[in-house]
């Protein structure tokens, strides 16, 4: 009875938090009633011990960390603090501290994460004359960012860094998130670095260079990866300088372009695969933006608005690069491209709304972006 108590504190005092705002939307609202009923089902049904098994085993693990502590020689170098993924655990240590069930604290951690998520993009949506609704909702992947929150999964964190990322105004804030995902994910963080240097040329060359620009995002930063995963290697588990898989080989080619269309578990071992392929099948048609997200981000790539040029470009290649640092290890899901999907459906949408100001002639018959256009408009 405790847990659920505790629940429902957490889950009012989110929804209080969130109704202190007038320009929140009534789906954001919804959130933390969605994420009371999930954590109290899987509470009911499997039990304490059982729900740190549900879907993803990573809940024990963190449980552990953040009832035990992170040790008596814990210390703040990279290796401890990726170890314990301190950024995460830190916050449910403290809830913990004063008597909230450590498992709980995880998914509280995580709820407030996926909030601010979407609330960033929500902000940024109206700000840019989009109208926020359930389909907005939807097209950024915040579904299955609500459904990550109910599993205390990590995931959520790393999605709020890199929307912050993109759209964040604060560089200090920037920093911090960028110093969160070296911890969380080196990887992530490395082709995010990629995409905003890729994006940032891409965007100041011709127009009519675009789409050969987008076919060349799109293949070329799987080189770049390859070399990443073997550079990755050495700089963090000083492992030999060497190339650890073939350059664009044929079977990572097809696991990068894989997670274009939701099914990248189909192209890894089976061994790594811990549900039948029916059963992650299923659960594309319950979160169908598992697929669509990245399919409509794709197409609207394709598409020429010089207001998310620069935008479009860094998305694409931070995700095609950091697909391929993934091909190379035995971790390739829906939980690997989750913290990019709110993102990439954010710059979907743009792409297919008018801009709320009209763009000025000179503009519109300059041959280039100007080199002092921004991402997007940062909030306030």
């Amino acid at each position: 009875m405790s847990y659920y108590i505790q629940a429902i504190l957490l889950a009012c005092s989110t929804y209080f938090v969130l109704l202190g705002h007038a320009k929140v939307s009534r789906t954001v609202a919804a959130v933390p009633l969605i994420w009371l009923t999930g954590v109290s089902l899987i509470y009911w049904t499997y039990g304490p011990i059982g729900q740190w098994f549900f879907y993803q085993n990573d809940q024990y693990f963190h449980s552990k960390i953040v009832s035990e502590g992170f040790g008596p020689d814990f210390n703040l170098t990279f290796d401890r603090l990726n170890f314990y993924r301190f950024p995460y655990t830190a916050p449910s240590f403290l809830l913990s501290r004063i008597g909230i069930d450590p498992t709980l604290a995880l998914k509280f951690t995580s709820l407030v994460c996926a909030i601010s998520a979407i609330w960033l993009i929500e902000t940024m949506l109206r700000k840019r004359g989009v109208r926020y609704s359930f389909i907005s909702f939807w097209l950024t992947a915040s579904p299955i960012l609500v459904f990550f929150s109910v599993l205390a999964l990590r995931e959520t964190m790393m999605a709020l860094c890199v929307t912050h990322l993109f759209l964040g105004k604060s560089h200090p804030r920037k920093a911090i998130s960028l110093l969160v995902l070296v911890i969380l994910r080196p990887h992530l963080a490395a082709a995010l670095v990629v995409g905003f240097a890729w994006g940032w040329i891409g965007s100041r060359l011709p127009n009519r260079w675009y789409l050969p620009t987008v076919l060349a995002t799109a293949v070329l930063p799987i080189f770049l990866g390859t070399i990443g995963f073997s550079l990755g290697n050495y700089i963090i588990y000083q492992l030999p300088l060497r190339l650890y898989q073939d350059l664009f080989l044929q079977e990572q080619v097809v696991q990068v372009f894989s997670a274009f269309i939701g099914l990248q578990f189909l192209t890894v071992a089976y061994q790594t695969v811990e549900f039948t392929t029916g059963s992650l099948l299923l659960i594309r048609v319950a979160f169908p933006e598992i697929v669509l997200v990245p399919l409509f981000f794709t197409v609207s790539c394709f598409i020429y608005t010089p207001r998310t040029t620069r935008l479009k470009l860094s998305v694409l290649a931070s995700f095609v690069f950091f697909m391929a640092v993934s091909s190379g290890t035995e971790y390739l899901s829906v939980r690997q491209t989750l913290p990019i999907m709110p993102i990439m459906g954010f710059a979907a949408l743009l792409s297919f709304t008018r801009p709320k100001r009209a763009v000025e002639p000179s503009q519109r018959n300059s041959t280039a972006i100007p080199s002092s256009e921004l991402l997007v408009e940062s909030v306030e």
